[in-house]
């Protein structure tokens, strides 16, 4: 991809301000009903629709809320792509395992964000984390308005999903 030329004068600050726009996009991070082990997929491939205005955009990614209907809030590295490659045969098992060539997954990596136990706040049958002031800028495929993104838990212990329903994500996202 090759780097944009930034036009400073394209359009005046408050031009560039009224053309930007915040949307909150909620998933559910589909996993297996199983036992998940550390640095085992809980989820991948997620698709995170309208991630940006136009084939190929921009986006800046502000905030992410996740829910774990468990009740363990376990620490979790959320990696963003901007294509669905799988990154594990199934959820479950490690980034890599039966996956013949990781490098085209990886080419298309936008960046990722990491949920440490301390961001999880107990809500009595459930655990929510927030992660703001994120500031992620990601860029969709040429041919597609979507982001998609991995979860991989990294808590040192199991998480065990009791529904293929069990976490969700509130992901805010400023479009340009």
């Amino acid at each position: 991809r090759e780097m944009a030329q930034t036009n400073l004068h394209k359009y005046s600050s408050q031009e560039r301000d009224n053309k930007r726009e915040l949307d909150v996009i909620t998933v559910t991070l589909t996993t297996d009903a199983e036992t998940i082990g550390d640095n085992k997929v809980i989820a991948q491939s997620i698709e995170i629709p309208y991630a940006f205005s136009t084939n190929g955009g921009r986006s800046m990614i502000q905030s992410i809320v996740l829910l774990d209907e468990v009740a363990t809030g376990p620490a979790v590295d959320i990696l963003f792509s901007n294509a669905d490659d799988a990154i594990t045969q199934d959820e479950g098992k490690a980034i890599g395992e039966d996956v013949d060539n990781l490098d085209t997954a990886f080419a298309n990596f936008v960046g990722h964000v990491n949920i440490v136990a301390g961001d999880w706040v107990d809500m009595f049958d459930s655990k929510l984390a927030t992660k703001s002031n994120i500031q992620l800028a990601v860029h969709g495929a040429s041919d597609s308005t979507s982001l998609y993104c991995h979860v991989v838990n990294r808590s040192g212990g199991n998480w065990v999903a009791t529904a293929t329903t069990n976490m969700k994500m509130k992901i805010g996202i400023l479009k340009d």
